[in-house]
């Protein structure tokens, strides 16, 4: 499977914080009406050549576009009428190994000298699409996929190169974009695609999975829930870092009201290791939402947020800029180096003065 410009094990912007890559991922929580529509699209023999799956970050978008790409290129369910391909197919294997020479994903390039990610796909990467559909197939009875994971990383360029292959689309090819902000591409991009709307995953219904799971507490699977923005992926990330996340989460929002700065270093610290990035960004996800369902309590009294209510003294427009605040901060540790233990303490120190 042809990957960008990677031809090592590096970094990979597709996957996750914390989640199984969605090339290694076979199950798929709910859904049903959209690989329903794929499937009854490929039966009839008119398969458009181009989809755009949407939804927000974690629904599962990339999950059911590699169980569609796997059904495109030969893997055989073990039920008629579904997308249900077993690990132990051999698509979904050289799919799983990145060696299948029909699949193209592209994504945010890995920057050796920064050590991050870059900041967008550029139009190099999408011309190198050409490249890869002029070449001969490595399985000429099968068609050829492409992903783009996501159509929202595509700078300009990048994107009215996109549009020419669109608008000429080569033959047996089907292109798969992602998308959590379809509003923002080109809307002669959104017209040239068969758009499929993912919705988040009920509550209730990642709170009876994740049960299925393992034997977590009834609090911890109902924080996970809450704060798994609706995608069974994240819910399963979160509980398997609890001890790192959920737990120093519990304890800070515990503290507001009590003055115990001490509980920010120690967070800080925690979170600092090079070995906990993947604690440290879902940490961030976790407090950006908490902070906001503080902003929500305080103006509805309604409390949506994981474990109890912290006991709040602040006003909703203190909360909103609090929200802001982290927001801010965890955009900015993104897209420059910093120092982690200062970043994460200084948030957290204002967040609780704020």
């Amino acid at each position: 499977m042809a990957k960008g410009f990677e031809t090592e094990d590096l970094p990979e912007s597709d996957r996750a914080p914390g989640c199984l890559h969605p090339r290694e991922t076979y199950d798929l929580l709910g859904h049903a009406d959209a690989e329903r529509k794929f499937i009854e699209a490929k039966d009839s023999g008119r398969l458009h050549h181009a989809w755009l799956i949407t939804g927000p970050p974690g629904v599962g978008k990339a999950t059911i576009a590699y169980r569609m790409a796997r059904s495109l290129l030969g893997g055989e369910s073990l039920m008629e009428g579904s997308l249900n391909i077993p690990s132990s197919d051999p698509v979904a294997q050289r799919v799983q190994a990145r060696g299948h020479g029909n699949l193209f994903v592209v994504n945010r390039p890995w920057d050796k000298k920064t050590k991050k990610f870059k900041q967008d796909i550029p139009v190099d990467a999408i011309r190198s699409i050409g490249g890869f559909l002029q070449g001969t197939a490595a399985e000429d009875k099968e068609r050829r996929v492409v992903i783009i994971d996501t159509a929202d990383d595509l700078n300009s360029n990048a994107e009215n190169a996109l549009l020419k292959m669109l608008e000429e689309p080569p033959k047996r090819t089907v292109m798969i974009l992602l998308s959590s902000s379809p509003g923002r591409l080109l809307p002669t991009i959104r017209s040239r695609c068969l758009s499929v709307a993912l919705k988040p995953v009920p509550r209730g219904d990642i709170k009876n999975w994740l049960k299925k799971q393992g034997d977590a507490s009834p609090d911890l699977i109902q924080a996970c829930a809450v704060l798994s923005r609706g995608g069974p992926g994240k819910a399963v990330a979160l509980a398997q870092n609890a001890k790192e996340v959920l737990m120093p989460l519990k304890r800070f929002l515990a503290s507001l009201a009590g003055g115990q700065d001490s509980i920010d270093m120690s967070i800080a610290k925690s979170l600092a290791p090079q070995n906990s990035a993947v604690s440290r960004a879902l940490f961030w996800d976790v407090l950006e939402d908490s902070i906001q369902h503080c902003a929500m309590y305080s103006q509805t009294g309604v409390w949506e947020g994981a474990f109890e209510p912290p006991n709040l003294t602040k006003s909703s427009d203190k909360w909103i800029s609090a929200w802001s605040l982290v927001r801010d901060q965890k955009s900015v540790e993104a897209a420059i180096n910093t120092d982690k233990t200062g970043t994460m303490l200084n948030t957290l120190s204002a967040v609780r003065a704020a």
